[in-house]
This record gives structure tokens, C-alpha cells and sequence, in this order.
């Protein structure tokens, strides 16, 4: 262990005071072994204020009975969404973050979801739906005359959900069929589903418990005229008996594959009649005459503005998507620390982290899941100052640049997190042999509570295209018109240089040359490059073929623009890692293993562009690709001995984390038996023990009949 200073010791003392020391137990050989001292990584990373808070959000619900559970709990679909919703309502009570705290730290509202969804995402996202964004939306397309609903929210009198998606288009909103017709004769809208391809569907809080949503349809004037899809404040249910209004249809979309504890439902309208004020009027307003007035009349603004905004989801799911690879990985790792297996001959049996395979197959995760994290709170920073700006009124040209800028980036980073979350949950649970499979190992329902995040919000390969669509955009206005690249965010400034960056190619003569974060960058920016031009000459001469736009776009994707969009997100966060190390951390202990950690992440993801690297001419001959396989494997070595403390950074307590495989005390069979031993029914005789022992079958009285 590295030796301690003065200066040091006072500032591990200080973080004893709100961070807790790991219980002894098996996993004590590795924690001896670490180089770097895991609380001070932890404060590093995190910040104390942020520790703090999900501590106490996390003690509370720990010491609170109706939180209780076990590993192996098994609920009925009643059950559970029974208890999410009186966990809800306990959870207005606790009243975790005031308006002051929020205020003077917004971070801390995604913290309070990640903390919430890694005790129960079912519970969060029901939370998360019913008031934050449903609340970001009325605050984001309405006015002060839809604050009173915001009221009875507060007040439990009422219930949001979002209605967008429909049976027949999800991905594609401008499809959606569902109309708001003005009746100026009543000042009223009518809506109506017209089919039932417009039936909304997937709404969460729908099913059960919405009393109101924000409804997306088609609106048209008396004249027959369509203005496009704009939004509308709808009561759905009376809140005093749940009973759905006249001229509805809303029910419960049935069990799921996860997130059972959500109510996820449909809704169909009737010729059901609004009054005209429940029009979210920060994007259209009905005038005095009747008349549609478009509040934000440059499409581009409104695009912009409207994108950035429905980003909030995509910008919470990498949030999601990276606590749940924290929860798979510490699970993994601990439990390959404790779990023996083989070894050489005549000698004790080696935990199965000691092998360079099961260093392979988890190592590049955790190393991702560090950078990732880093990129989620930083995006989120970046789309809260753009939220701020358009909540009081800003509507230049330059949000509006920011808000496609951010939209990209959420559509990027919202399918790359789920894509790389779900990936390592999987090899995790693979990687804890037939123990993973147990439910008390926690692993197969955060893989199917986790696989909800690959569709909605957008299905992750159709998501690529928006993003991939933005850069051939900025890449037109550099070839056309001139205008440099540059952004508000600053993620695509480097591609002004594209011309240079591709005049470079890669030549090596030892594997040390590839172990920097500048070696991964400069790789990145000419692999970003090359896939620019190669998808803007694809979509050239899809286009000169007689395509129209669509199609050429279409046939552009595959090897080409989604793969231009992975690089750019891949690139995005290791560029944030580089610029954090260089900015936030002095300390060198940690520094050596962030730097790891990084240049880890990035030859693991450049590996796979490997084929792409060569094609252009960057890579020649054998060395480039074996010296990064052999980088990749070094560094798994390197971190072996840090593993187990990397994971104690970024781990919750065992009450979260709830798996008889991951406790922090790492006594894997004590804890798997008890789990066992405790489950419904483990040693009872079943109550059908009689169809065995009693009820005999007539062997061969029936004959088989075709």
C-alpha cells in the first residue's frame, strides 16, 4: 500500500466522517493490495456533497420498514405496483431534495434518481414521469396557467404521465396520428384517435394511476388545416375515485419483461372535449379570433428548442444505463475475487480474477463504466444550463444550436449507454458462473429492468441516424458554405482540422507508444474524419443514383453514418475523461490509475474500429493492432490488484445493491445459502405433493391421435 502522508492522513480522517469503512471479510487480500486509497478516489470523483446526499437518501430508506426486502422477494404484479405506489407517496414525505437545495445544486436531482432507481428503477421512473418530467414539460411548453396542475402534483391530487408514443409510431413522431381539433363555437379542442394505430401507448403511470397527461397530437384548425404536432394538458382520470372521464379509453398494458412495478399504459380518445386554455401555449396559442398563432415561428428555433428539450429522457438514461453497469460490476468483481477456482498443480485454488481471461471480460467494462459516469454528470450539467435558458424565454439562434447539438449527443450517448450497460450486465452475469443466475444474485432483474432502455425514447439504431444526420448537417455548412466547425459544447470543434487530422497515418515500434489518452484522441480524430468524408461521399452518390434524400440517408447507415456516430460519442467521452484528469485531479496515486483506466476504455473501443483503421491506410502492418491487444491485456494486469477498491468507489451499500453475490464483506457462500435458505417455500413441502405421491397416471391408457 502507498505510503501515507501527514497532509493525506488528515483528509482520509475527514472522509471517515461521512463515508463508511468496508466490513472485514474475504475481500480483505485485495483492498490491501490497492495503490491509491479508495475514499479519497471517491470524494475526487464525486465531490462530498454528493456523497452525502445519497447517503442519506439511502440510510433513509434502509431504516424505513416499507423498504424492506429480501434477495429473494417474489411479488405478484398487484403487489408490486401497490408498494411502488405507497413508496412513492413516502417518498414526497421524506421530501429529499427542497426547492432551495435543487436551486443551488440541480445535480442532485439526477442524483436523486440514480440513487432511488439503484434501490428500485421502477419505483424512479414512476417517480420521475409523474413529476419532474412531467413538470419540465409543462414548464417547457406552457405557461403560468398550467402551474395550478403543478399544484395538486405537490399536493397529491393528482398524478402525470407522458403520452407520445403511439401503437403504430414511436420513433417517428411526426407520424403521430392522434388529432386536437378547434372548435371555436365552444372554445374547445375535440380529441380523437382515428384509428387504432393511434392508440397512445407505453405511457408510464398510465395504466393504473394517471390522473393527468401531456399529450402529443396533430392540431387542426376549423379550416381543415394542420399546424403540426403541438401539446396539450389532458385530465384523464377523476383523482377522487381514479375513474377514467367520459369519452375515454385508458388501460394497463399488461406484464413486461421488467419494470413490473410501472404502469405502463394505452389511451384512446373519443371526441373528448378540451377547453382551449389546455393547449400548451409556449409553442401555439389559439388568439381572441380562434385563430392557430405559432409562437416560435422559425422552424429551425423551434426544432431546436423542442429537440433539446425532449432530450431530457435520453440524457437520464445514460445516467440510468451507467448505475446499472455500477451495480452488475461490483457484483462481478467481488464476487471473482472471493470465487476459487483451479490453479497450479499441488498448490490453493486461484480467484478467478487472477485469470487473464476473467480480467478481459470484465476490466475494459469497469473501465468504461468510470469514463461514462463521467461523461453522464458532465452532459447533464451541459443540458441543465440549456433547460435554464429556455425556461426563461431564450429563443436565439445559438440555444437553438445547442439544443441540436445536445439532442445529437443524448441520441448518440442515450443507445451507446444502453448498448454498453446491457453488454456488460450480460458478461457479469456470465462471468459469476451458475450463482449468477440465482434472482438473489440481483443480476437477472437489473438485466430486465435495464433492456427497457434500449427502446424507449427512441430505438437505439434509429436514434444513431439523428445524430449522424446533425454532423453530415455541420459537414454541408464546412463544404458549402464555408462556416467553420464549431459548437456550443465544443464536441465537433476539432473537426475544422479534418483535413490535417487525415493526413496522418500511424507508425509504431513499441506498445508504450499507444498507452496515452493523446495517442487514443489523435487515433479518434482521424477515425471521425475518415468516417465524415466516407459518409458524405456515400450519401453523394446515393443521391446522384436518384435517390430521393430519405432513401440515400437509409442506405447510408450501416459501416457508414452509424458507425460515424459510435466513434463520435466514444470519442466525446474520452475527451471529457482527458480534460477532467487534467483539470480536477492532482493527486498522483490517482492519477495512475484514472490514466489507466482511460487509455484502457480507449484501445478497448478503438480495437473494435481496428478493420476501419486499416482500411483507411492510418494502420500498417501487424504492430499497431498486436501492440494494442497486448496494451489491452497489460493494463487489465496492471488494475487486477485495484479492481476490487475501483468497485468499492462506485458501489452502493448492500441494502441497494442487494445481492447475496456482491456484499461488501465478501462471504459469497455464507451469503448465497442464506439466501437460499430464506426463499419462499425452500424446505416446505409443496401444497401439490399429492399429485406426486398420491395421484398416480394409468401408464398407457391414452393413445396418441394425430
Amino acid at each position: 500500500m502507498q505510503q501515507t502522508t501527514e497532509v493525506e492522513s488528515n483528509e482520509i480522517c475527514d472522509v471517515d466522517s461521512f463515508i463508511a469503512d468496508m466490513p472485514c471479510g474475504a475481500l480483505d487480500e485485495y483492498r490491501k493490495k490497492a495503490s491509491f486509497n479508495w475514499k479519497l478516489m471517491k470524494v475526487a470523483l464525486e465531490g462530498e456533497a454528493m456523497i452525502r446526499f445519497k447517503n442519506k437518501v439511502w440510510q433513509t430508506l434502509e431504516a424505513d420498514p416499507l423498504f424492506a426486502r429480501h434477495v429473494s422477494e417474489e411479488l405478484s404484479r398487484d403487489e408490486y405496483r401497490k408498494l411502488s405506489l405507497m413508496r412513492l407517496k413516502r417518498l414526497m414525505e421524506y421530501d429529499f431534495l427542497p426547492d432551495d437545495e435543487f436551486l443551488e445544486n440541480p445535480l442532485l436531482l439526477l442524483i436523486l434518481y440514480t440513487a432511488i432507481g439503484q434501490y428500485d428503477w421502477s419505483l424512479a421512473i414512476k417517480k420521475f414521469l409523474a413529476y419532474e418530467f412531467f413538470t419540465l414539460s409543462l414548464r417547457a411548453t406552457g405557461s403560468t396557467r398550467h402551474m395550478s396542475v403543478m399544484d395538486e402534483l405537490m399536493d397529491f391530487n393528482a398524478l402525470g404521465c407522458i403520452a407520445l408514443t403511439e401503437m403504430a409510431h414511436g420513433s417517428n413522431t411526426k407520424g403521430i396520428k392522434t388529432t386536437a381539433t378547434f372548435d371555436s363555437k365552444t372554445n374547445e379542442f375535440i380529441l380523437n384517435t382515428p384509428s387504432l394505430e393511434a392508440a397512445k401507448v407505453w405511457s408510464g403511470n398510465l395504466g393504473q394511476t394517471a390522473t393527468h397527461a401531456v399529450v402529443f397530437a396533430q392540431f387542426y384548425a376549423e379550416d381543415g388545416k394542420c399546424h403540426g404536432l403541438n401539446v396539450f394538458l389532458v385530465p384523464v382520470r377523476d383523482p377522487k375515485t381514479l375513474i377514467p372521464y367520459p369519452s375515454i379509453t385508458v388501460g394497463d398494458m399488461g406484464p413486461k419483461i421488467g419494470l413490473n412495478g410501472l404502469d405502463n399504459g394505452f389511451l384512446m380518445f373519443h371526441n373528448y372535449r378540451i377547453h382551449k386554455d389546455y393547449i400548451m401555449n409556449r409553442i401555439g396559442e389559439i388568439d381572441g379570433d380562434g385563430k392557430f398563432v405559432n409562437q416560435l415561428e422559425d422552424p429551425k428555433k423551434r426544432m431546436g428548442i423542442t429537440m433539446g428539450t425532449l432530450s431530457m429522457g435520453r440524457v437520464g438514461i445514460i445516467g440510468m444505463s451507467v448505475s446499472n453497469m455500477k451495480k452488475a460490476l461490483t457484483v462481478a468483481i467481488r464476487y471473482s475475487a472471493t470465487r476459487r477456482q483451479f490453479g497450479p498443480q499441488g498448490k490453493e485454488e486461484l480467484p478467478v480474477i487472477e485469470y487473464q481471461m476473467q480480467q478481459w471480460r470484465l476490466l475494459p467494462y469497469l473501465a468504461a463504466c468510470y469514463l461514462l459516469d463521467n461523461f453522464s454528470l458532465s452532459f447533464h450539467r451541459d443540458f441543465i444550463n440549456f433547460e435554464i435558458s429556455v425556461l426563461f424565454g431564450n429563443q436565439n439562434l445559438e440555444l437553438s444550436e445547442q439544443g441540436q447539438e445536445i439532442h445529437a449527443l443524448s441520441s448518440a450517448g442515450k443507445a451507446y449507454a444502453g448498448w454498453l450497460a446491457r453488454d456488460a450486465i450480460q458478461e457479469c452475469r456470465e462471468a459469476c458462473g451458475g450463482h449468477g443466475y440465482l434472482k438473489a444474485a440481483g443480476l437477472g432483474d437489473l438485466r430486465n429492468d435495464h433492456d427497457a432502455n434500449n427502446t424507449y425514447e427512441g430505438d437505439n439504431n434509429v436514434l444513431q441516424q439523428q445524430t449522424s444526420n446533425y454532423l453530415m448537417r455541420i459537414w454541408q455548412r464546412k463544404v458549402e458554405e464555408g462556416k467553420p466547425f464549431a459548437s456550443q459544447l465544443g464536441t465537433v470543434d476539432f473537426l475544422d482540422q479534418m483535413d490535417e487530422h487525415l493526413q496522418h497515418s500511424l507508425y509504431m515500434e513499441s506498445r508504450n507508444e499507444c498507452q496515452s489518452l493523446d495517442f487514443v484522441l489523435d487515433s479518434y480524430k482521424f477515425l471521425i474524419s475518415f468516417l465524415m468524408r466516407e459518409t458524405a461521399i456515400k450519401l453523394k452518390s446515393e443521391l446522384e443514383s436518384g435517390k430521393d434524400l430519405f432513401t440515400a440517408r437509409s442506405e447510408s447507415q450501416v459501416y457508414f453514418a452509424r458507425t460515424l456516430s459510435m466513434a463520435y460519442v466514444e470519442y466525446v467521452m474520452i475527451q471529457r475523461w482527458s480534460n477532467f484528469l487534467r483539470t480536477e485531479i492532482s493527486d498522483e496515486s490517482l492519477m495512475t490509475v484514472l490514466k489507466r483506466l482511460g487509455v484502457l476504455y480507449g484501445l478497448w473501443s478503438l480495437e473494435k474500429h481496428m478493420s476501419l483503421l486499416y482500411q483507411s491506410g492510418y494502420c500498417r502492418g501487424p504492430q499497431p493492432f498486436s501492440f494494442i491487444k497486448q496494451s489491452i491485456l497489460q493494463l487489465c494486469r496492471e488494475l487486477k490488484d485495484d479492481c476490487v477498491v475501483l468497485v468499492d468507489v462506485i458501489a452502493t451499500p448492500d441494502f441497494i445493491l442487494n445481492s447475496a453475490l456482491g456484499k461488501a464483506d465478501g462471504n459469497i457462500y455464507a451469503n448465497i445459502f442464506e439466501s437460499i435458505a430464506q426463499s419462499q417455500g425452500a424446505t416446505k413441502r409443496p401444497d401439490w405433493w399429492q399429485e406426486f405421491a398420491v395421484h398416480k397416471p394409468n401408464i398407457a391408457s391414452l393413445k396418441p391421435k394425430l
